[in-house]
């Protein structure tokens, strides 16, 4: 069960687990939470406002359970969106606890509430409950009537006393001019209308896993703040949530976007579309991460699928830290047993970080979470063209490239064509007969020279002539 407050975009309300908060910067952006009963369209009208897929949406209510937050613009002033749970779900799997006390926190900051009620099935008992409740907590509330393609079916909606509800079509998009004006209208914009200042992200962490292995559990003990919907139940967390961590050392400071995604089965046991939808969110992240977190259960075993989800952030260019949670459970025999089964596991990844921690006791998270920024930094690592050059001359020396059938293969030179993962162009005579060996090789001692365990390298080997060759030599021959 979750509860406690939400951070605002300044880092006001939030934690901080393993790092200084950084200073609040001028004039927040206003938060406005989209609430309302189950099945009435918040996060497609979330979804609308935002102008991309941020939030799964499905027909059957309980699918939205952690609070999904995002910046979003309105008339070029900054406005931090959060779409929440369904109100008054009685599903009895457990889970309505987790979105109630996500309802509450996301109520507890909001500068304005959007109460959206369903056009299509009128006004129902759970809708006014849901109104006085509003009420009584004083909130600015603007009324939204969703599904209502014709506005003659929002009148009845005058009746809960909210002032005229404003009528939209979220799956078709209708009246979303009329709600942006009235927002706009609505919103307790800052003093002076200041935007705040866009802070810098120092990493993205995507926090990867099989389902209840504690990875929600492990972002809450970051942020030191109940963030996060946690339950035994198999499969709460669906979206793809970012929450921002302030964030201060020695390099400046700004903010650790911390990714929780939804827990990982193999693909033949999925049976559901909103938990396929939630893999594929889940994969997206890895896109757009620096570095994934693996989360293992100490207690169970290190599964196939732990690491296909390991080899898949590899390729999407993640670098990677292992963390194995509830090593409380363990005596030493066992510790021992478990990382010998892991360190097996992992042979075919360079080096991968393995930290040992408690989730739900706080034990070795700040150390964590400490190797999760510093991987991610690593895999950003931009290098001058002159030390590459000398690497792979260095590199050369040590082992020299197989031959061609007698032909002799030479690196020539190389240079650094992007980061996250880095990847360095090779230019050779020989590109096509340069073995994956030796490929092996050039990314093993690249990594051992630069200090980059557990990055992914992305080498490229391409043809070229003399670079100081304008072309008239071979003209002339």
């Amino acid at each position: 069960m979750t509860g406690g407050p939400l951070a605002r975009p300044d880092g006001s309300a939030s934690g901080v687990a393993a790092a200084s908060p950084m200073g609040a910067p001028a004039g927040p952006a206003p938060v406005v939470a989209i609430v309302g009963r189950p099945n009435v369209g918040k996060s497609t009208l979330f979804n609308r406002l935002m102008r991309e897929r941020r939030a799964i949406v499905d027909d059957r209510p309980g699918v939205t359970v952690d609070r999904l937050e995002a910046s979003w613009s309105l008339d070029g002033r900054p406005v931090t969106l959060v779409d929440t749970g369904g109100i008054g779900l009685d599903d009895g799997g457990g889970l309505q606890d987790c979105i109630a006390a996500q309802v509450d926190a996301a109520l507890d900051v909001a500068d304005l509430v959007l109460f959206v009620v369903d056009g299509t099935a009128g006004l129902t008992p759970l809708d006014e409950r849901i109104a006085d409740r509003l009420r009584r907590q004083g909130l600015p509330v603007l009324l939204v009537a969703n599904k209502a393609e014709r506005p003659e079916s929002a009148l009845e909606f005058f009746a809960l006393g909210l002032g005229e509800p404003v009528a939209v079509s979220a799956l078709h998009g209708h009246g979303l001019r009329a709600l942006r004006e009235a927002l706009a209208e609505r919103i307790p914009w800052p003093e002076g209308g200041e935007a705040a200042e866009d802070t810098r992200v120092i990493a993205q962490l995507a926090v990867i896993g099989r389902p209840n292995v504690g990875k929600s559990t492990l972002i809450n003990a970051w942020l030191g703040r109940e963030r996060m919907a946690v339950s035994p139940v198999a499969g709460t967390t669906r979206d793809a949530v970012d929450v921002d961590l302030p964030w201060k050392d020695e390099s400046g400071e700004g903010v650790v976007r911390l990714v929780d995604t939804a827990g990982q089965r193999r693909r033949s046991r999925i049976r559901d579309a909103v938990e396929l939808v939630a893999r594929v969110k889940a994969r997206q992240a890895f896109a757009r991460a620096d570095a994934a977190v693996l989360v293992l259960d100490a207690a169970a075993e290190v599964a196939e699928q732990d690491m296909r989800l390991l080899g898949l952030a590899w390729e999407k260019g993640c670098a990677l830290v292992v963390a194995v949670n509830k090593v409380d459970l363990l005596d030493h025999d066992a510790w021992a047993r478990f990382a010998e089964r892991l360190d097996f596991r992992l042979r075919g990844l360079p080096d991968v970080p393995v930290c040992r921690i408690s989730a739900a006791k706080g034990k070795g998270v700040r150390a964590l979470l400490k190797k999760a920024v510093n991987a991610a930094r690593r895999n950003r690592t931009e290098l001058g063209t002159g030390e590459l050059n000398r690497w792979l001359e260095r590199a050369q020396m040590r082992q020299h490239p197989p031959s061609d059938d007698g032909a002799v293969v030479r690196m020539k030179y190389c240079t650094q064509t992007a980061t996250r993962p880095p990847t360095i162009r090779i230019f050779c005579n020989r590109p096509d007969a340069v073995r994956q060996s030796y490929r092996r090789y050039l990314e093993r001692d690249f990594r051992r020279c630069f200090d980059l365990a557990g990055v992914p390298v992305r080498l490229e080997l391409a043809a070229t002539d003399n670079p100081y060759d304008d072309g008239r030599r071979r003209k002339r021959r």
